[in-house]
């Protein structure tokens, strides 16, 4: 039977109207079903009122992993002046929120000795290999100066034997002697992981920027910059990583440098093998635009097709949330937010030791930032933006966006996010909030709600 044309039309009109429908409007909830009301909230990593923080969320097929670090003593907050007191960290959790008594010992992964100096532990990243994750950080050694970590878990959340000759990896010393090794992100890549932080060799007297190859048994991967590291000497004061991607097998790394007295962020990109890529910026490098502010730091990056983001912050006197768009050679992309530079309403005192900024891209190209703002009462809520790939704030999200929440963990003072993972119809967001006694590490589910 043939279709009568005024049911091919009427058919077709469907089809128009279905696309051209404006897109919904949403916002964040929390996800009742998930933790306790839309949070789950870590052991303590350390005593009763010991602060710890989360760096990284990561999810596998049956489990959520936080990154950080806890407190060795009962001090509430046990941040930048308690690094004595760090302790490297991990926790797991159950897919529905409850913390995964069977990962570790209670729930948490532990290591106050990383390095053998039984001081200033923290694992600020980690990445999913094959055989179980990687988490990176650093811990004092004997001699005093710091090492480069890699802790390989197996599922149980303990030291994976098999892997790194006993489950740990110290890179410390491969530049100079007495050099202080630091590692502040890892991806995990064919064969072998990337690792970005900083090196301070004694006799240059301040941190430079670095870039290691590792190979899978843990050791250097010689096959990159002859000795496995790459260190920046351009920069003539303090300068490190903070994050890196990989663009075209290449390692891309973002961060800041002391520049006039003041912080400046930066984009590096090196080649395959090592060295700088002269493609790149100006010789490799960027200085990202900074706009009307005068400083500000890059913490996390994210290279796509064709573009690549990083997130941070810039300061004008107040600390906001930035993003910035370049195109693969390093040069910025004009078409987004004001040339190439989105800088976000709100003030959020992002800093190194506890409070980043989180990125993370959809599957249409639009950008999803978590950190914090100050409220009207003074204290932290933990916000959630989405920017259009045009660099603008997208007004289907929380009505322009951010969406904010506070107190979900049962506390009345700060919260903050510094990473999240997209869902077909959540997000998670890794972070940790004050729970009027101390600070707990937590994981936000937030719901997709429609608005009217």
């Amino acid at each position: 039977m043939k279709t009568k044309p005024t049911a091919v039309l009427a058919a077709a009109l469907l089809v128009l109207a279905a696309c051209s429908s404006p897109p919904p409007k949403v916002a964040l909830e929390p996800a009742a079903e998930f933790g306790s009301g839309g949070v789950a909230v870590a052991p303590d990593a350390g005593p009763a009122g010991s602060g710890d923080v989360a760096y990284r969320l990561l999810q596998t097929s049956d489990r959520f992993l936080l990154v950080g670090h806890g407190c060795a003593t009962a001090q509430a907050l046990c941040g930048l002046s308690d690094q004595s007191s760090w302790t490297a960290a991990a926790w797991g959790f159950d897919l529905d929120g409850t913390a995964d008594a069977g990962f570790g010992t209670g729930g948490v992964f532990r290591d106050g000795d990383a390095a053998g100096g039984g001081s200033t532990n923290v694992a600020f990243d980690a990445a999913l290999a094959d055989a179980g994750p990687v988490l990176a950080g650093g811990g004092l050694n004997t001699s005093g100066d710091l090492d480069a970590v890699l802790w390989a878990l197996d599922d149980a959340g303990q030291l994976d034997a098999a892997r790194f000759g006993g489950g740990k990896a110290l890179l410390g010393d491969l530049t100079a002697a007495g050099a202080h090794d630091f590692v502040e992100a890892v991806r995990a890549d064919a064969g072998r992981f990337w690792l970005a932080g900083g090196i301070k060799d004694p006799a240059v007297g301040h941190y430079q920027p670095a870039v290691w190859a590792v190979a899978g048994n843990g050791s250097p991967d010689a096959g990159f910059d002859a000795d496995g590291v790459f260190v920046d000497s351009t920069p003539t004061n303090v300068a490190w990583f903070d994050d890196l991607d990989l663009a075209a097998g290449a390692p891309l790394a973002v961060g800041a440098e002391f520049q006039g007295g003041q912080l400046q962020p930066l984009a590096v990109k090196l080649k395959p093998d090592g060295g700088l890529d002269a493609d790149f910026g100006n010789g490799g490098r960027v200085i990202l635009p900074l706009g009307s502010a005068s400083s500000g730091e890059a913490l996390a990056v994210h290279v796509g097709d064709g573009y690549i983001l990083v997130a941070g912050y810039v300061n004008d006197g107040k600390s906001h949330v930035a993003l910035w768009r370049l195109g693969l050679d390093g040069a910025p992309d004009t078409g987004f937010g004001a040339d190439g530079l989105l800088v976000l309403d709100g003030v959020a005192p992002a800093n190194y030791y506890d409070a980043r900024v989180g990125l993370a891209v959809d599957g249409r190209g639009r950008s999803w930032l978590t950190a914090g703002l100050e409220n009207a009462a003074g204290d932290l809520d933990m916000a959630v933006w989405r920017v259009l790939p045009s660099g603008e704030l997208d007004p289907d999200f929380c009505g322009g966006g951010p969406c904010t929440l506070a107190g979900l963990a049962g506390g009345n003072g700060d919260d903050w996010g510094n990473d999240l993972i997209l869902a077909e119809d959540a997000v998670y967001v890794g972070g940790w909030s004050w729970n009027g006694s101390d600070r707990d590490v937590v994981i936000w589910k937030l719901a997709l709600t429609p608005v009217r």
